[in-house]
């Protein structure tokens, strides 16, 4: 007889419903975006002319690249450029987090949005702007110096310690922003007991502030130093010139070459090694954000901030930041502003007065390629951004409904873009698109879409994963109730609560797509140039100064609006990001997502 009292084994519930299909549809897409890119790029350094599906196989691109003693100085340079542009961004951005959250300053609100503003000026515009200050031939500061005082150039922008001055302002404002918050969120009882302990201020720095925020301070350092890893802009702008190569401007040679094909093989066999380097940094980052979560103690709805009341020295404070806006701000803006009604560069004087007006403007934009870059920019920054912010959504939605194993690919994949160097992401994608035939994407505007939203897509998550976990899943189960499905319950639930972050996406995405270089530089042909590869043609290759800084003036205007809006919907999103999340989140979720931080 069949005992009827012992439970029945079931199969498991093996059918395939609308949530499956649109995960796998999701990770297909995330796989074709990230993973192909990159096999191939690692594939191309195992063939001798770089193409993958020609015949042979051979090692000798490794043996060449690693046995030439010239990489050696190449890795020491990248690291020393980027070792110390770290350490000037991170050590401005935690005094200025400190400042603005954590004292009396004056001007509060007014040195926060200040200390943003910055990231409006693209680091190839910095770049040209401190060339025209500081070049020993022509540059501004050495000409008026030379004029009073006579010898040698007072500076040399020309150097490494010139590159590192400017790619450490540069990165300024992602330390801040990224440490800031940590500042903010931090209880100022733990000050007040070591302050009842005897502790100056000091000492209480020391001993409870830095390492209590020394997971945030670490994650800033590691995302700053990862970015100045790979960045090309600075080092194209200052290091080309005087033969001072990182690996960015290395990779740029090798693919810019002036005879013949450019030289794929070496660059995938350079590029293999120096990936596995900026994955560990990534992961190190996304390591330390999540710790970074665990080290804030905001206590309770008592709580409120102490500020620290700096008395005489509030004066030295403000003028520290007001000294940071001009290096990099104020002094590269004006800079181009007065080269852009120039005929022709020249450092300030009377004579040069006259010759003032907007004649540079008027032949500059009636350029047809100038045309072409500002429509293909429109479309590339209205697309991109529009893109990255509603793929970002249906990730972030994704990740919180899936199954944890379909949840951590999710997050990983779209993560893993923040780890893969801009000016390689450009060359894996002529791989694919050359290899590729059938697709007709190679030399149009919209490889340039693929490369961008690949690229942010990193950003936008984390964003919107952030927004996603602040909603109770009762507000979902109340529409499900009521008999909505799962797509108008998306719509008329989801979207409008979520709306605000798309838009902080939106505006951040489409400020960046119009400032990047790297990728843009890699995948330009006549008929895709943008705004700034057109400047990068201008000043690098035209030797047209004036048509390069009316264009980045132009560019700059636009980017200062976007982040003057940018921050007024962070600002207005701010509570709810601040408020702690009802829903209670399973413990391999939690430990599979990352705090949100911005990025460069």
């Amino acid at each position: 007889m069949i005992d009827t009292t012992r439970p029945v084994a079931r199969l498991p519930n093996l059918r395939i419903r609308g949530i499956h299909v649109v995960v796998g549809a999701v990770l297909i897409i995330l796989v074709y975006l990230v993973v192909v890119p990159l096999v191939l790029l690692v594939l191309s350094g195992f063939k001798e002319t770089g193409f993958i599906f020609d015949a042979g196989f051979t090692l000798r691109h490794f043996i060449e690249i690693y046995g030439d003693p010239r990489t050696y100085e190449l890795i020491l340079n990248t690291l020393v450029f980027a070792a110390g542009s770290t350490l000037i961004s991170l050590c401005l951005g935690v005094m200025f987090a400190w400042l603005t959250e954590r004292t009396d300053l004056p001007f509060k609100t007014a040195a926060r949005i200040s200390l943003i503003l910055p990231m409006a000026i693209p680091g190839v515009l910095l770049a040209v702007g401190w060339v025209l200050l500081a070049s020993p031939r022509i540059g501004m500061i050495n000409r008026i110096f030379a004029t009073m005082f006579g010898g040698d150039p007072l500076v040399d922008i020309f150097t490494m310690p010139g590159m590192i001055f400017v790619q450490g302002l540069s990165f300024t404002p992602t330390a801040y922003l990224i440490v800031s918050p940590s500042f903010r969120r931090m209880d100022p009882l733990l000050e007040e007991a070591a302050a009842i302990f005897g502790a100056n201020l000091f000492r209480t720095l020391r001993h409870v502030v830095i390492p209590l925020l020394l997971p945030s301070i670490l994650a800033a350092g590691a995302m700053v130093f990862l970015v100045s890893l790979v960045v090309f802009d600075v080092p194209g702008t200052l290091g080309m010139p005087s033969r001072i190569l990182v690996f960015s401007s290395e990779i740029f040679a090798a693919a810019s070459a002036p005879l013949g094909v450019p030289e794929f093989g070496r660059i995938g066999a350079l590029s293999s090694l120096f990936m596995f380097f900026t994955f560990t940094l990534a992961l190190f980052y996304n390591y330390m954000t999540r710790r970074a979560g665990k080290f804030t103690t905001v206590t309770g709805k008592g709580y409120r901030p102490k500020l620290i009341e700096l008395g005489r020295w509030k004066i030295l404070a403000l003028s520290v930041i007001i000294f940071y806006l001009v290096l990099s701000l104020i002094l590269p803006f004006v800079t181009l502003l007065w080269t852009s009604l120039l005929p022709f560069y020249q450092p300030f004087s009377w004579e040069a007065l006259q010759m003032l007006s907007f004649e540079g403007y008027r032949t500059t934009l009636s350029l047809t390629r100038v045309h072409l870059a500002l429509t293909n920019t429109f479309v590339v920054v209205v697309v991109t951004s529009m893109v990255v912010a509603i793929f970002s959504t249906v990730i972030s939605w994704l990740i919180v409904h899936s199954h944890p194993y379909a949840r951590r690919a999710l997050d990983l994949l779209s993560f893993f873009p923040l780890a893969i160097p801009h000016l390689m992401l450009g060359l894996a994608l002529i791989y694919v698109y050359l290899t590729l035939r059938f697709l007709p994407i190679y030399g149009t505007v919209w490889i340039l879409v693929i490369a961008f939203v690949t690229t942010y897509i990193a950003f936008g998550t984390r964003t919107t994963n952030a927004a996603m976990f602040q909603l109770h899943q009762e507000l979902e189960e109340a529409a499900r109730v009521s008999g909505a499905s799962r797509v108008r319950a998306f719509q008329e639930i989801i979207i409008p609560l979520i709306l605000p972050a798309m838009l902080n996406v939106t505006i951040w995405v489409a400020a960046h797509s119009m400032r990047e270089l790297s990728a843009a530089l890699m995948l330009r042909t006549s008929k895709s140039v943008v705004i700034s590869t057109l400047i990068w043609e201008f000043w690098a290759e035209d030797s047209a100064t004036t048509e390069a800084a009316v264009l980045g003036i132009l560019m700059i205007l636009i980017l200062l609006l976007l982040t003057v809006v940018g921050i007024i919907v962070f600002e207005r999103t701010s509570t709810v990001r601040s408020s702690r999340p009802i829903r209670i989140m399973e413990p391999d979720l939690r430990n599979t997502l990352s705090v949100d931080h911005p990025s460069p």
